[in-house]
């Protein structure tokens, strides 16, 4: 989970991003924002103020299981551990979405109000679809393949890559055309976070790959559109991607590293080119290792010869794309080292955005070790995914302390009354 302030508030005006906003406006709809008691019940506090940020916790499981599941060095034991990751990974997704829908039809306009009003939040609503994705990941990698699954969840593999394909896009334009319609967001606060829906496409052409190339006899004519439209998702994570890079590191420039409760979103930055990177090998591998395209054979690309030029140009991009975000993860360790020497490293819920982002990449050099037959990969791959269960336990830990003192999911106290007592409310 990423650290956010509350719906509504921007106590520091230089951390957020900023909007033009009518505090007219607002007045004269503040009865129907702040309406409701200071003290709310538990249920009422968990689903008024629940966030999509809490989707990162059913994406980082998901990583988490598919890494182990396909991780180059197996044990016994592992594919077990690897299928609890992902039916954590599963029941927190439908928790989670059952309080996200409820929110929505329970506060409705007010809560997608606070939704679209607040950067951070849109942001971050693409997370719903990606840990829908991982849900792909998880049928097509484990459940298919059960020896009661078989063909059939294939085809419902299928189904959900296709549903999460129009959802992801379809959050792509939603996200972006609401801040470009609501908000005017000076280059130098540009949260990190406006790089997840390049992600997410991103990440809808990876859980592609899988499918084509390890769902149980899925056949050419199954796998070849997902290929396309995975092949597709992928230029636009990329490009995206690349564009939103240039204003992200001139940030960086010109006002530094991120304040020490968020140095740790700077991970986040690795997410789109080690999701492409991955999704790419994948996707040659699909066409040429496992013969989609010369079992489908049309026209002059869909062809075995076409497949095996695509596979080496795929595993050469994605060396690049590779380098590119093991340097963004460098720069993330090394202000995560400079708060460690100048003693201003302690845990916040920030500390989540380490494991999915992270995972791209190492899913990336897990597929660079088999591509390449390559020792240093794979010992590469080892140790980066040992890291991130590590912070996965450090993050369950204190996540759940906050929760038991009520600083996190269950925060009884109603900033929005609290706040419209105060006097009026500040745009985020």
């Amino acid at each position: 989970m990423l650290e956010m302030p509350p719906k509504g508030d921007g106590d520091d005006d230089d951390d957020q991003p900023q909007l033009n906003t009518n505090y007219d406006d607002e007045e004269q709809n503040a009865v129907d924002i702040y309406r409701g008691p200071l003290i709310r019940s538990a249920f009422r506090a968990l689903v008024q103020d629940f966030s999509p940020i809490w989707f990162t916790w059913c994406m980082n499981a998901g990583a988490i299981g598919t890494l182990l599941h396909q991780l180059p060095y197996q044990f016994p034991g592992l594919r077990v551990l690897s299928t609890i990751a992902l039916t954590i990974d599963l029941v927190l997704y439908v928790v989670f979405s059952v309080l996200f829908i409820l929110h929505f039809v329970i506060y409705k306009r007010r809560a997608y109000q606070e939704l679209v009003d607040n950067v951070l939040d849109l942001c971050l609503f693409p997370c719903w679809s990606i840990a829908f994705m991982t849900l792909v990941s998880f049928v097509t990698l484990t459940v298919s393949e059960a020896s009661w699954g078989g063909h059939a969840f294939t085809i419902v593999a299928c189904v959900m890559w296709w549903i999460a394909a129009v959802w992801s896009f379809g959050l792509l334009l939603f996200v972006f055309s609401n801040l470009i319609q609501q908000h005017t967001i000076m280059d130098p606060y540009l949260p990190t976070l406006i790089i997840i829906p390049a992600v997410g496409v991103a990440t809808l052409a990876a859980v592609g790959g899988i499918f084509a190339c390890f769902a149980h006899k899925v056949s050419p004519g199954l796998a070849v559109p997902v290929i396309i439209m995975s092949l597709c998702a992928v230029g636009a994570g990329i490009f995206l991607g690349l564009i939103l890079y240039t204003f992200l590191l001139y940030q960086l420039l010109a006002k530094g590293w991120p304040a020490p409760p968020m140095t740790a979103t700077l991970f986040i930055l690795v997410g789109p080119m080690g999701q492409s990177a991955a999704a790419l090998q994948l996707l040659g591998s699909a066409a040429n290792t496992h013969g989609h395209f010369g079992a489908y054979n049309r026209g002059i690309f869909l062809t075995a010869s076409a497949a095996a030029s695509m596979q080496v140009t795929c595993t050469f991009l994605a060396l690049l794309m590779t380098g590119l975000g093991a340097v963004w993860l460098g720069f993330a360790l090394v202000a995560m080292l400079l708060r460690l020497v100048r003693r201003e490293l302690t845990w916040a819920p920030t500390w989540n955005a380490i494991i999915f982002p992270t995972g791209t990449l190492t899913t990336a050099t897990l597929l660079l070790g088999t591509e390449l037959e390559s020792a240093f990969f794979k010992i590469v791959t080892v140790i980066q995914v040992v890291f991130l269960i590590l912070v996965f336990f450090v993050n369950a830990a204190f996540t759940l302390l906050k929760i038991w003192r009520g600083e996190l999911l269950i925060v009884r106290e109603d900033h929005r009354v609290k706040q419209a007592l105060g006097g009026k409310p500040k745009a985020t």
